[in-house]
Order: structure tokens, then C-alpha cells, then sequence
């Protein structure tokens, strides 16, 4: 019972220690000075054991077995003692062998063996080597027991590995935006290339880049190893045949790969996997990972690299003489990888992915009856397969590129709200000052409340209603209300922003995203020293400033004003939304606020030529153009429809632009219009 029990007692050890043993104790190959203080005598038992465990360390069976008793060989061959060394490194997934002498008689020896396993962690046991006089030295009465005692008596060892699939990511209607497909390649063994010009050419008449076959000709891999060049599309499949298969060196090959169908237009959103770094390995050893298996780099594939990796099963049987299971040794439960179904909507990413047209900025859509993420789009993009299939003339280019496609400016991207804040504005003036629908300011050519004077950037307009003012989008009318605030309230304007969500994430929870800045008195003490003047609250009034918001703030602030509720967007179709808080509006004004929003893409609006004068006419939205410290301005919109009850919201931030109206609203109105169209 104790002999059967070893083997157990030494795996728990293994699992229980892993990495820490290994960390803890550094161990020397047997036979190395520093592994015993005295070396043995030669031709003593302490020698043949030392001997033999050196051999054994370093994988020679053919020097192990030259160390074993002429009847030991008589009764296992060569091959039989190789083959159950070898059986018993591949069920054990042995990646590593230890071996050290632990005491030595004249009968036998005690060897004290580690395993560092693939699949089963660091194994530890000791096992007992008979030993039998021989002239001048001593030899190994071996049997298979001497491998591992619960090998004695016909006992094998059989492992079942069971390997993952990464888990698909989906759609809200099922389309895969991340998938792991069998992708043909093609692939060079430049030892065998006979005419490397001519193959150049014929690879790149066939369509693959120039880079792309430079840098498969010059890979640092051996000339005898694989080498990619490229994948083949599956129409192309028959045409690779005919014109590659006959270059001497050309290698068509089948290889898993991660596949995102959608490409650049969902890259940031969904992202991509890398290869583990040899220190990952080296952290997991035991877990089953291998060199070259992935893990999840960016975007949605590494946030949920859990659900989406599983598990990879591992059991280790010990079998009767008889082909039965005798004992199950180690078991380490298999999880398929989970495929995870989100709320995004693959034709709208496509779509706000061809309106934006390269230019840098970003586009968000929210559906505010649900707070559902329909699209997330950050551009540039890149492709992420670019980083799957490991192109590196693509991936130079992808890094190179002063556009800087990595970035995710639609949750990390900070930029000043411009006139989209003006909605903020109005509801702090009719909550905190009490103003009514009914109430007018005056819209003039300047406005001199703070010095000096501000322009008006159309002219005078008369007197406006908070709603005629958000129509027209007219500075001077949100400037009054800014320092009526100032000089009534200690940061209400503040504090109705960040009712709007503005200053923290927002709770979308699977993507890296910057909280944002809403400045107030406290932050300004506090990072210049200085106060809080009338005209940082003008300044704030109309979105400009110090406030910094990212692209999906400002969608969910405007999914928050149509439900009246501050929520987190939800990205994954079986996640929760939490009321995080509400806004303290009552029913008439939010109704006249949301008039306000109409009107703007109204024949009088701002936005008439992008909406009602193109005859889009169930929309509101906003328009915001804004300074950047550069002098440099970015512009913004925010389109919504059905007006009354609107299914998506779209926020639209271009980097660089003139008019929010003019340049972001259009774009915002299509991505919207495929957005209905779910």
C-alpha cells in the first residue's frame, strides 16, 4: 500500500509546489561536484548509481545502458529499456529530467528524481536502483520498477490530453467577429529552393507583397526550417496549387488560426492575440502550454482570455497488466473554450468603419433602450490578423504608422465636449437657476460678462430659449448661464456633468478606457495652486477648458439624458446594466431640452443640411466644434433616431475638422441609419 501510494504522494508535492520548488531550489545535474560535497570512489556503488543518474539526466540511454548487468541486457534489449524510457517521458509529458543519488549500498541505491512536465507540473519521487558486484565496479540489475517503482509488475503509465479551442467570439445576430479557423499558407524550406529569383516572382505574381517574400527569404530561422509567407484565400486555393506546388521549396501547409472577419472595422473593439513570451511559459510550466500557443493581446480577446482559452484537460491513469485502469494519478478538469456572444452589430461596425474613411476619430453607438454597445470604431485601424498570422512587413508598417492606428481613441482618445456639452449646460441652468422654457436670453454679437468680451461666432440671434439657443448652438446664451452658475452655486455645473457620467469610466468594464476631466475649484487648487475664476465656468459652459471626455463618455451621456438614468454600456449580451444614477430633471425639462436637440437637425439648425434639408427628418442630435491646444480644432456630433425614442445614438469625434455639422454629422447620421437597420 505505501509502494502504491508513492507515486500520488510525490504528484501532490508537484502541483501543490510548481514554480515555488523550482524558484526555492536550484538542482544540479547528478555527478556535478556541487550536487555532493565528496564525490564518490570510483568503481564504488555511490559511482555506478552517480553514473547512472547522470546518464539518465541527460536522456543517454545508450550510456545508461551500458551501465546495466549482462543478464539485465539479456532480458531487455536496447530498444525495449529506450522505448520505456521514452513511453514514459511522452505519458508524463516530461520536458525535463533530474536525477540525484540519494544513498548508495552495495545491494542498491536510492535515486531522488524530478519531472518538470509539460502537462502535470514538477513531479517528485524516489525510486530504487539494484546494484550487483561486478569485477572492478559495479552494475544495475535493471527492470522497469528502477523508472518508477509503480511500474513494477506490468504497470504502465497512459495520459489522456485533451487541447482547447479558443471560443468564437459573436455578434448580437451571430456573425463571428473572432474566430479560429484551418487557414492554408503557403511556406518555403529555403534549403531546398533551387531559383530564388524566380520564385520571387512567381509569389508576388500570385499576390503576395514584395516585403512579404523579402521577409520570409531573410528570416533568422534555419534554411531547413518553415518559414511563412503567406496565408491563401480560400478562392484562391486551386490556383496556389497549380502555380506554386511545382518551385522546389514551396511548402502549402494547413495551420490554425485566429481569424477576425470584420478586420480593421472591429479591431480595437474586438482586438487580437500575441504568443506567450518564454517568461509566460516559464510561469504556466505545467499548465500544457507550448511555444507558439496564444493568448489575448488587446480589445475583447483579452479581456475575456478566460472564458475564451478553457482549459486544457490533463488526466495521468496508471493501467493493470491487463489494460485496465488500475488508478487515476492526476486530473485536471478540461474546459472547452466558451464562445461569447456580445451586443455589437457587425454591419454598423462595418458602417461606421467606412464613414470614417481613415481619418483619425472615433465613433461609438449606443442603443439607450438597453445601454447596448452596437459599435465601437477607433480610427485609423489596422488589421489585427496582421498580428496573427505574424506579417512583419505589415506589422513594421502597423507601428510605424505616425497615425498611430493601436491607438483606441474611442475609449481612450480625451477630448475637450465642445458644443455637445451645451446639453449639460441647459440642464444645470433650468435645474440649478430655475430657468423655465418659457425663459429668453439674449443671444447678441458679443457677450461681455467676463473680460474681455467674447464673440458670438454667428451674430446676434436675438433672444433665445434654452432650446432656440441649443438649436442654434449660440455661445453667449450658455456663457450667461455658465456665470449665473458660477456666482449662485459652488460647482454645479460640475456636478451636473458628472451626472452625465463625464470625469469617471463608464462602466463598460472589458476595455482599458481614460476617466475623462471635469475640472472644478478643488482640482484647480489643487493642480496649479491658482482658483477658480468666472471664466474657467464660461469656459466649461460651452465644453471647453480643461473638461477632457473620451467618444464613449459622450455617447453614454446622451443615452443617459434620453432614459433620464446614468448607466454602464453593456458589451456582452448576458451582462448586467446598472443604474448608477439619475438626472435631476423633471419631465418639462427634459421635454424642453430634448426640443432643443430637434431643432438642430431642423431646417433653422445647425445641422439642417446634413438632416432635415437632406430630408432625414426623425432625428435630434448635437454639433460640437472645439480648440485644441495645438490651435489645432477636432469636431463632433451626436445623432439619434427615432428623435422621440431613439434605438442608437451615435457619437462621432474627428481629430482634426472645421465643422461638427458640416463634416461629423453626416457620418453620424449613416451610422445611425445602419444602426436602425439591425
Amino acid at each position: 500500500m505505501a509502494r502504491q501510494s508513492l507515486f500520488a504522494v510525490a504528484i501532490i508535492v508537484g502541483l501543490l509546489a510548481g514554480s515555488i520548488v523550482a524558484a526555492a531550489r536550484c538542482l544540479t545535474a547528478p555527478g556535478d561536484p556541487s550536487s555532493d560535497p565528496a564525490a564518490p570512489e570510483p568503481d564504488s556503488p555511490a559511482a555506478a548509481a552517480a553514473d547512472f543518474a547522470s546518464a539518465w539526466s541527460q536522456g543517454s540511454i545508450s550510456d545508461l545502458y551500458l551501465l546495466l548487468s549482462p543478464a539485465s541486457q539479456r532480458t531487455y534489449s536496447f530498444e525495449a529499456v529506450e522505448s520505456a524510457y521514452r513511453t514514459f517521458e511522452d505519458q508524463l509529458t516530461v520536458l525535463r529530467t533530474s536525477v540525484r543519488v540519494a544513498e548508495a549500498t552495495p545491494a542498491a541505491a536510492r535515486l531522488e528524481v524530478r519531472l518538470a512536465t509539460a502537462y502535470f507540473g514538477d513531479l517528485e519521487y524516489s525510486t530504487t536502483l539494484p546494484l550487483l558486484p561486478a569485477p572492478g565496479r559495479y552494475l544495475v540489475a535493471w527492470e522497469p520498477a528502477v523508472i518508477h517503482p509503480r511500474l513494477a509488475g506490468g504497470y504502465t503509465f497512459a495520459s489522456i490530453i485533451q487541447r482547447t479551442t479558443r471560443g468564437t467570439i459573436y455578434d448580437r445576430n451571430g456573425i463571428p467577429l473572432a474566430v479560429t479557423r484551418d487557414i492554408r499558407h503557403v511556406g518555403l524550406n529555403r534549403s531546398q529552393v533551387t531559383d530564388r529569383p524566380a520564385l520571387e516572382r512567381v509569389l508576388i505574381e500570385f499576390g503576395f507583397t514584395p516585403e512579404q517574400v523579402r521577409a520570409a527569404f531573410e528570416s533568422p530561422l534555419g534554411l531547413n526550417q518553415r518559414v511563412r509567407v503567406g496565408p491563401i484565400p480560400e478562392d484562391r486555393i486551386e490556383t496556389a496549387n497549380q502555380l506554386l506546388r511545382g518551385y522546389p521549396g514551396v511548402i502549402i501547409y494547413v495551420e490554425s488560426q485566429r481569424v477576425h472577419p470584420l478586420g480593421p472595422a472591429a479591431a480595437h473593439v474586438v482586438g487580437y492575440t500575441r504568443e506567450y513570451t518564454a517568461e509566460e511559459l516559464a510561469a504556466r510550466r505545467g499548465q500544457g502550454l507550448r511555444p507558439g500557443d496564444r493568448v489575448g493581446a488587446t480589445g475583447l480577446e483579452a479581456a475575456l482570455e478566460d472564458r475564451l482559452a478553457g482549459t486544457i484537460g490533463a488526466e495521468l491513469r496508471l493501467i493493470a497488466p491487463d489494460g485496465s485502469v488500475a488508478e487515476t494519478l492526476i486530473s485536471r478538469s478540461f474546459r472547452q473554450g466558451e464562445d461569447v456572444i456580445t451586443t455589437l452589430d457587425a454591419p454598423t461596425l462595418q458602417r461606421a468603419y467606412e464613414r470614417l474613411q481613415g481619418r483619425a476619430g472615433a465613433a461609438v453607438v449606443i442603443d439607450p433602450a438597453t445601454n447596448d454597445l452596437l459599435a465601437l470604431v477607433s480610427s485609423p485601424s489596422f488589421d489585427p490578423d496582421a498580428f496573427e498570422r505574424g506579417d512583419t512587413a505589415a506589422l513594421a508598417g502597423i507601428t510605424a504608422d505616425p497615425a498611430s492606428p493601436l491607438a483606441n481613441r474611442a475609449t481612450a482618445g480625451l477630448y475637450s465636449a465642445g458644443s455637445t456639452f451645451k446639453l449639460i449646460t441647459g440642464a444645470a441652468g433650468m435645474h440649478y437657476l430655475g430657468l423655465q422654457p418659457t425663459d429668453r436670453l439674449e443671444c447678441g454679437a458679443t457677450w461681455a460678462g467676463v473680460s474681455p468680451p467674447r464673440r458670438n461666432w454667428e451674430g446676434a440671434q436675438g433672444m433665445l430659449t434654452i432650446a432656440e439657443a441649443l438649436m442654434r448652438s449660440c455661445n453667449p446664451v450658455f456663457y450667461e448661464i455658465a456665470l449665473r452658475l458660477y456666482n449662485g452655486y459652488d460647482d454645479a455645473l460640475a456636478a451636473m456633468a458628472r451626472a452625465f457620467g463625464f470625469g469617471e469610466p463608464t462602466g463598460l468594464g472589458t476595455l482599458p478606457e481614460e476617466a475623462g476631466l471635469v475640472p472644478d475649484a478643488a482640482w484647480k487648487r489643487r493642480t496649479t495652486g491658482e482658483p477658480w475664476y468666472p471664466g474657467d465656468e464660461v469656459n466649461l459652459g460651452i465644453g471647453q477648458g480643461d473638461l477632457l471626455i473620451t467618444p464613449l463618455q459622450l455617447a453614454n451621456a446622451y443615452s443617459t439624458f434620453v432614459t433620464g438614468q446614468l448607466r454602464n454600456p453593456r458589451i456582452l449580451a448576458e451582462a448586467e446594466v446598472t443604474v448608477r444614477g439619475t438626472l435631476p430633471l423633471t419631465p418639462e425639462q427634459h421635454a424642453h431640452l430634448q426640443r432643443g436637440l430637434e431643432l438642430v437637425t431642423g431646417p433653422n439648425g445647425t445641422a439642417s443640411a446634413a438632416f432635415a434639408l437632406a430630408g432625414y427628418t426623425d432625428f435630434a442630435g448635437k454639433s460640437g466644434t472645439a480648440e485644441d491646444a495645438n490651435e489645432q480644432q477636432h469636431v463632433l456630433f451626436v445623432a439619434m433616431s427615432p428623435a422621440r425614442e431613439p434605438r442608437a445614438i451615435a457619437a462621432v469625434v474627428l481629430d482634426d475638422g472645421k465643422s461638427g455639422s458640416i463634416e461629423a454629422g453626416p457620418i453620424a447620421r449613416d451610422i445611425v441609419l445602419a444602426a436602425l437597420r439591425r
